[in-house]
């Protein structure tokens, strides 16, 4: 809709200028004829029909850009009311606990049910215990349910029944800025805000000193390119961080989302863009400084899931296999097909 105003807005504002222009030229080259050759216009008739008509030519530019106003005002308008009548996230949530989750806490789904608005299923009694402090690979083939899984955990998915527990509390029972504190998801493709690289860091977490934000980096190999910036970590970035290459982004997110060390972090195919040197240095990087920490990676690069202490294969949303890393190259199945490739 923004687009669409601002094309509006241009295609009124060059035809008003064409159709003005276009009139002036004409009627001084129509009138000079009058006036020139058959002397059946005066001067002063021709300056004051070229007068009343450039009033009229304002009152057309007039009336076009208040058409281009009105249509932004409407649009602005509209706008407004989608934010006032959206739904809220969470209800009753100032009655809402904020706890703490321990390193070590597992995660517990327990007779879930899930599924996008007007489709079937996606996760139906869905039953899984994910051993906390472990690192573990969620695998299986696309749709199976991995990425709605790890929103569900991570609280951007809201289940339809069953329940999720987190150590001893049961998610429902958190407010949500603790559990999106505490619970990090890392997407394939981040988001950025056009604020300096320093700033993207402190709208989760204003109280990150630039020392954390800085190691962090050194962490993810972000560093390296950042020092090659202009203003180094206080370069803006670009709408949605245009002015940074796939992997740069990817880089910068995983440091965005391990600067203040959450017990829980999940990475949806986080290092995609990644070539295979690189992921191999940045994972080992982020695995051990979060070690003793949940981390749950989603990924089909045979690569990453070796990284996992603990593998779970997903098939239809249902559990067909779960076991430690080692315990699995030893059993037939599925699971190798990611595990060996």
């Amino acid at each position: 809709m923004g687009l669409r105003t601002i094309q509006i807005g241009v295609i009124n504002e060059v035809f008003a200028g064409f159709i003005s222009s276009i009139g002036a030229i004409v009627l001084l080259w129509y009138g000079g004829n009058l006036v020139i050759a058959s002397n059946s216009l005066s001067i002063g008739q021709l300056l004051a029909f070229k007068a009343m008509t450039d009033n009229f030519l304002a009152f057309i530019a007039t009336l076009v850009s208040f058409v281009d106003e009105f249509t932004r005002v409407k649009t602005a308008t509209q706008r407004l009311g989608e934010v006032i009548d959206a739904t809220p996230e969470t209800k009753n949530e100032i009655d809402k606990a904020w706890v703490y989750i321990a390193d070590d806490d597992d995660i517990i789904c327990d007779r879930l049910s899930f599924h996008h608005s007007g489709r079937i299923d996606l996760l139906s009694d869905f039953n899984l215990t994910l051993p906390g402090g472990k690192v573990i690979a969620l695998i299986g083939q696309s749709g199976c349910g991995k990425s709605s899984l790890a929103k569900l955990i991570a609280g951007l998915y809201s289940y339809q029944s069953g329940n999720i527990r987190l150590g001893i509390y049961n998610q429902s029972d958190i407010a949500i800025d603790c559990l999106r504190q505490q619970v990090k998801l890392v997407p394939q493709e981040a988001h950025f805000w056009s604020r300096s690289i320093v700033d993207n860091f402190r709208l989760g977490n204003p109280y990150i000193t630039f020392e954390e934000i800085v190691e962090a980096c050194q962490i993810t190999q972000a560093d390296e390119f950042i020092k090659e910036l202009p203003d180094k970590y206080l370069t803006v970035l670009g709408e949605f961080a245009s002015n940074l290459s796939g992997g740069q982004k990817q880089k910068l997110a995983l440091a965005r989302a391990i600067v203040d060390c959450p017990p829980i972090l999940i990475l949806d195919e986080a290092t995609s863009a990644l070539d295979p040197v690189s992921e191999t240095e940045v994972l080992n990087s982020v695995l051990d400084r979060r070690s003793g920490k949940t981390t749950i990676l989603i990924s089909h690069r045979s690569k990453v899931i070796q990284q996992a202490d603990v593998i779970i294969l997903l098939e239809k949303g249902r559990v067909e296999m779960q076991g430690f890393t080692n315990d699995l190259y030893y059993r037939s199945g599925k699971h190798l097909d990611f595990l060996v490739s």
